[in-house]
């Protein structure tokens, strides 16, 4: 018993020692604290290097920072990508030990002529991107971060970039006509529209125009004595009864008839001017006129 005691005893003093030194060294913590050589330091890639036009390309620029003299918040980047089109970015930032790795990825695309090469393969090389932070308790600084270079091989051949169009091939007969409504039957009912609106307007127009026929029918008779008598009696009793200005005026047309007939074209006029005159003929301007036509008529 003695000598297996004696036996353990060293191997547990040496598991003592290793469990010191890995408190003491951070590691029983999860990890070490290692500071970056620099305050900040970055790069960037471009995946693939050689790509087709129309391919898509991810560009990814890398900074890592030391968070004790540069301000992570602060670091922004600044990229042209010329013709390409970003078709998506992100940014993440981690933080490990002592050091925060800020990284931006861009998935570039571009379908234009701008990016298109007039040659089998073209070498393209972006602008720098600018790379801005602040140092703690210090102004803005600039960092230029340069692309790798990569190339850009055409999907035609030489006889293709000559002769772009030759090779294309286009259906250009046209597609079968197709009608929701056949053109006969539309041309004969648009026709027969017509002909209804041309009858319907005509039958306005002549509703509109035309005088009642039953309105002479409605003067008061006159009977006995001459046809002029009667139509200044006719006169006279339109004017005194205030008929329908309409009334009045047949019934001192009437009398315009009968003065013509009996060779009176003066008071005819007269008769025919206060009829027809502006407005409704008034009382007293017929009785005037009748007055002047029973003297003069009887008189001769």
């Amino acid at each position: 018993m003695r000598r297996s005691v004696l036996l353990v005893a060293p191997a547990v003093v040496a598991a003592a020692v290793v469990v010191a030194l890995a408190v003491a060294g951070g590691w029983w913590s999860g990890g070490t604290t290692v500071r970056p050589p620099t305050p900040i330091s970055a790069q960037a890639s471009i995946s693939p290097d050689a790509v087709h036009f129309g391919d898509m390309l991810t560009a990814r620029a890398v900074a890592v920072v030391d968070p004790r003299r540069i301000d992570p918040g602060s670091v922004h980047l600044a990229p042209q990508f010329l013709s390409y089109r970003i078709a998506s970015a992100s940014r993440d930032v981690r933080g490990a030990g002592g050091a925060t790795t800020i990284a931006w990825t861009f998935a570039l695309e571009c379908l234009g002529a701008g990016c298109a090469p007039g040659r089998p393969q073209v070498v393209l090389q972006f602008p720098n991107a600018v790379l801005r932070y602040r140092p703690v308790g210090g102004g803005t600084r600039v960092i230029s971060l340069s692309w790798p270079a990569i190339t850009v091989a055409s999907r035609l051949d030489d006889e293709d970039r000559a002769a772009p169009t030759a090779h294309l091939r286009v259906d250009a007969a046209p597609p079968p006509v197709s009608y929701d409504l056949a053109p006969g039957p539309l041309v004969d009912g648009l026709v027969a529209a017509s002909a209804l609106l041309v009858v319907a307007a005509g039958a306005l127009l002549f509703f509109a125009f035309r005088r009642p026929p039953a309105a002479a029918a409605e003067v008061p008779a006159a009977v006995g004595g001459s046809p002029i008598e009667n139509a200044l009696r006719l006169v006279r009793e339109t004017a005194a009864n205030g008929h329908d200005p309409g009334l009045q005026r047949l019934a001192l047309q009437r009398l315009v008839r009968e003065l013509r007939a009996a060779g009176k074209p003066g008071l005819a006029d007269d008769a025919g001017r206060l009829a027809w005159s502006n407005g409704p003929p008034s009382r007293a301007r017929a009785e005037e006129l009748a007055d002047r036509v029973e003297r003069e008529v009887s008189g001769t």
